[in-house]
């Protein structure tokens, strides 16, 4: 794996969940469990991992986690990865059946702009398992026929509702004043990494000032890392709305959860969502959510009933509508984030995505 404990973002959270379904099975079929995290040091080792678990951290030198991987693997019941590029040292094993593989596909990075060798590791697994309908639809119609299963993510196991903060949340804005997060707070959960910038930051910015002259207490919560926020605040300002803009960047897990709590509503309208664990995190505050149509947002919002899609960020009058009708409404959303929190309690837990991964697994090993 990539990571788990020492590293952040949806791949690591993902990781635990899966990590916790592998020592379940190892212990039910008294199997061993041995842990390669490519990035990760050896004292990042996981603390769900039993004793009798190995852990080895490679701290992302790639010829060591490679000749560890060809050296040890070919005796395995199953190899897991939670990112093809890692599958690669092991490919003629795979390519043999020599090991049965486990590939865990994630989002665009899985369908788009794909390496040859990781279409044929794709292509040579036992099984390729999805986060989302979405992902796996998108992969169908890009890469080559492969065995493919659709498996929904669940809400990380770290990650529990926490009690209200103790006092009101204070951050610094874009114009550089400080002020408390009022009641019409809309937050944003998402890197932003310039690479890529398609999170929803931008189009959410660009209709602030239509949205402020409707709803002129609102504000916007950026809370995420990466190297596009200079970019942003500058947008921020370009626009007049630097006074109602935050970007505390990364934040510790309690703040996040204290975001959660306040904020009026997630807006995510993100078109590289390959599921969008945000949206279940807020779910688990009761907050209704916003997303797009055709990404992994619909694999968890059900458009009207939990939270509103929108076909198009950059459609400025489609997207300030669909805010102005949850920010206008407060009753429409409670009731959209009380249903939110209702499906991620049927379906979106971490113990519902444990199933999911351990009736999987559970096919490979018989």
């Amino acid at each position: 794996m990539t990571g788990s404990a020492g590293l952040c973002g949806g791949i690591a959270n993902a990781n635990a969940n899966i990590l916790r379904a592998f020592v379940d099975l190892a212990q039910e079929r008294q199997l061993g469990l041995s842990v390669l995290s490519y990035l990760e040091h050896g004292r990042d080792r996981p603390e769900i991992l039993p004793t009798w678990a190995t852990f080895h951290g490679f701290e992302g030198d790639k010829w060591r986690f490679s000749q560890h991987l060809l050296c040890n693997g070919w005796q395995s019941a199953l190899i897991a990865f939670d990112h093809v590029t890692l599958a690669l040292p092991i490919l003629p094993y795979a390519a043999l059946k020599l090991v049965p593989t486990l590939i865990f596909t994630h989002g665009s990075e899985s369908w788009k702009r794909v390496r040859q060798s990781s279409r044929w590791s794709l292509q040579c697994a036992t099984l390729c398992l999805a986060n989302s309908n979405y992902t796996l639809k998108r992969m169908r119609a890009y890469l080559p026929p492969f065995r493919g299963a659709a498996c929904p993510l669940g809400l990380s196991p770290h990650f529990t509702a926490a009690a209200p903060p103790d006092g009101p949340l204070t951050f610094e804005a874009a114009d550089g004043t400080t002020a408390l997060l009022g009641p019409h707070c809309l937050l944003i959960a998402a890197r932003m990494d310039d690479r890529e910038g398609q999170k929803g930051h931008r189009e959410l910015i660009r209709i602030l000032p239509a949205l402020k002259r409707d709803v002129p207490d609102v504000q916007l919560v950026c809370a995420g890392p990466g190297d596009d926020r200079h970019a942003l605040q500058q947008l921020a300002r370009h626009h007049g709305v630097a006074d109602a803009v935050f970007f505390p960047g990364y934040v510790p897990l309690a703040t996040l959860q204290a975001l959660y709590q306040h904020c009026y509503a997630l807006v995510m309208p993100s078109r590289q969502e390959g599921f969008g664990l945000a949206y279940l995190e807020a779910m688990q505050y009761a907050k209704p959510c916003l997303g797009c149509f055709h990404q992994g947002a619909e694999d968890v919002i059900a458009h009207g009933e939990t939270g509103l899609l929108v076909d198009d960020p950059a459609d400025a009058p489609s997207l300030l509508g669909s805010l102005n009708t949850l920010l206008q409404d407060p009753t429409y959303a409670q009731w959209l984030g009380q249903n939110g929190y209702k499906r991620l309690q049927r379906e979106f837990t971490a113990r519902h995505y444990q199933a999911r991964l351990k009736a999987h697994i559970t096919g490979l090993l018989d």
